[in-house]
């Protein structure tokens, strides 16, 4: 699959610098600003692009790409992809999807206009550990209890706190914990339980607004999950559900579901899966077949799990209670 990269990201070069280890796919494209062509440039010789744009209408011209890449800064997101859909080209949105779920729906309205597929880079879903959490969680009985954490000190905190700027913790780029770390967790809490009756955010806001953490809290009538997510801090990071039969336990990143993961069921643990590949090439290996295969019903699935997450994500944001500002 012939694929095009939307910006120089960190989380662009993360994905390229593992794609050798992806054979589904082959970098074709890149499109940067211009003040980032001289990097783009080297990522082409380092990871065979054969083609860098400053012009956007110029990149999306082409009609060699099976899927346009998109990891802009998260307030971007929805102005990249809609120039890309437009243009018929199927998309690759990273996370967080869009800045509300108005703006989600209003993509997936041009997707399906323009005859492109549109998926969301949320690496939770597509990871083994998620499938055997998934296989398990009707085991452990009733559920009692949730608690998930991932957090995570930025390497842009200390800039942060000298009010040297970056969208990383800028709240009018869509930055901050919540929409950053905290995403994974609504992913894969949604993924197992569905959508929350209510939800609420307790936030610790830095000087300029934008939550360094924050505690967000999801009511499901006879139970709460807690899933709390942090720039500003580290932990052991991971996640519990308690049942009245057993319990799923993970120690490890959410993001990739990788570490001590295991369920216990009266009295008996079963160990969780094991996987050999980087995290991002679980979902990008599952993209391709969906795009080759056409795969409308996997597809629409996807964009049933992005749109309650993202109407999740709209309720914390709207239902904020600050615990701390600095």
């Amino acid at each position: 699959m012939r694929l095009a990269v939307y910006s120089t990201s960190r989380i662009v070069e993360e994905f390229l610098h593992f794609n050798a280890n992806m054979p589904e796919w082959q970098p074709d494209s890149i499109y940067c600003r211009p003040q980032s062509r001289k990097k783009a440039e080297g990522w082409a010789e380092k990871y065979g692009f054969s083609a860098v744009f400053t012009d956007e209408a110029e990149f999306l011209s082409r009609r060699e790409y099976d899927a346009v890449y998109i990891g802009t800064a998260n307030h971007l997101h929805f102005a990249a992809a809609r120039s890309a859909l437009l243009a018929g080209h199927s998309v690759i949105l990273e996370k967080p999807f869009t800045t509300s779920a108005a703006e989600a729906r209003e993509l997936f309205r041009i997707a399906d206009e323009n005859g492109g597929m549109l998926l969301e880079a949320i690496t939770v879903p597509y990871m083994p550990g998620f499938h055997f959490l998934k296989e398990n969680i009707g085991a452990i009985g009733d559920v009692r209890g949730v608690y998930c954490n991932f957090s995570a000190r930025s390497s842009r905190y200390d800039d942060y706190l000298s009010h040297i700027w970056n969208t990383t913790f800028d709240p009018e780029c869509f930055g901050g914990a919540l929409n950053d770390m905290g995403i994974y967790n609504l992913h894969l809490i949604w993924g197992l339980l569905g959508r929350p009756i209510s939800a609420e955010y307790r936030p610790s806001l830095g000087y300029n607004g934008v939550d360094t953490a924050g505690l967000a809290l999801l009511d499901y009538g006879s139970y709460t999950a807690a899933a709390f997510a942090a720039k500003d801090s580290q932990s052991e990071n991971g996640c519990m559900i308690q049942g009245t039969d057993g319990c799923l336990v993970l120690h490890g990143n959410i993001n990739s579901l990788e570490g001590e993961l295991y369920a216990v069921v009266r009295g008996q643990r079963t160990e969780g899966p094991k996987t050999d590949r980087q995290r991002m090439a679980c979902e990008f290996a599952e993209f391709a077949r969906i795009l080759s295969e056409k795969d409308a019903v996997a597809e629409a699935a996807a964009r049933k799990r992005t749109m309650q997450v993202m109407e999740m994500l709209d309720e914390l944001h709207g239902h904020t209670r600050v615990i701390s500002q600095s």
